[in-house]
């Protein structure tokens, strides 16, 4: 990528590169793999020439968030220091999709930066304690992914979740997915009827699969998987409206409520969650 990309302004347009305490400012953008579909719906419409760099984070660094903490803070760090060197510099991706993930490393060089722009969610409190020097970072105000698409312009409080339903997009479908994993090996080394017992213990607290309709997919594309993954755990399957508009303001820049920034030398903290609620 051209380390002439310029940054974006606070409706997504682009602007002029400028100096900050000696810094060329500029933006980049961390995301996970799984909501590749709703990243790039977010980013729909922008010239090309004012897309920030993304950094594709593994999926499957979710199922343990002090490796995905630690992940993102090595990014952090390597931002850090090309910010401090005035230099760009070249950041681990991944290119989205399925299988090993050794198979699917590339490199993504990036501009001197001043803000990362994080398209995830705290999951798990993966965020909690990353901080960065000469950088801002900035998130949407939700506990997780799940959460980022069930939003369709509350405050995160009034987000309409139900504790009784496995959330699903087309993602989890086209991305490694640790559970579905597990399931092929519990059925490859205790058999199908103990691998049944274990997905029923594993599913018991809830009641349906709700797959997210985000508006980033055809639904047609990934129904008949969601259905049969549906009657597979016996579960009811529902189709859950949602949205990408608080993923959307997050990745062109716009600030809200609903949105945090942290500060160069600030750490996240737990209570950012609670910023919104507490300014009111």
């Amino acid at each position: 990528m051209s380390t002439e990309r310029p940054s974006l302004d606070a409706t997504g347009g682009a602007v002029p590169r400028v100096e900050r305490n000696g810094l060329v400012s500029g933006t980049v953008i961390l995301a996970c793999e799984m909501i590749e579909d709703e990243v790039r719906l977010a980013l729909y419409g922008l010239p090309p020439e004012s897309l920030p760099p993304i950094v594709w984070v593994e999926s499957g660094l979710h199922d343990r968030p002090e490796r995905l903490k630690a992940a993102l803070q090595a990014l952090i760090d390597q931002l850090d220091a090309g910010a401090e060197a005035g230099v760009a510099v070249s950041l681990p991706s991944v290119c989205p999709g399925r299988g090993p993930v050794a198979e699917r490393q590339e490199k993504v060089t990036v501009p001197p930066a001043n803000e990362v722009r994080f398209a995830l969610g705290f999951c798990g409190q993966a965020l909690q304690g990353l901080v960065a020097k000469h950088m801002s970072l900035v998130f949407p105000r939700v506990d997780d992914c799940i959460s980022l698409f069930l939003n369709q312009g509350t405050s995160r409080e009034e987000i309409p979740r139900d504790c009784r339903s496995y959330y699903l997009t087309r993602g989890w479908f086209r991305h490694n997915s640790s559970v579905h994993q597990a399931f092929e090996e519990w059925t490859e080394r205790y058999g199908a009827e103990r691998a049944a017992q274990l997905r029923a213990t594993l599913f018991s607290g809830y009641e349906r699969v709700g797959l997210i309709d985000t508006k980033a997919y055809d639904l047609s594309d990934c129904i008949e998987q969601s259905q049969a993954y549906a009657e597979e755990i016996e579960l009811e399957h529902v189709i859950v409206p949602g949205s990408v508009q608080l993923l959307e303001r997050l990745l062109k820049g716009e600030r809200d409520s609903e949105i945090v920034v942290v500060p160069p030398g600030e750490t996240i903290s737990f209570l950012h969650l609670f910023e919104a609620k507490t300014k009111g």
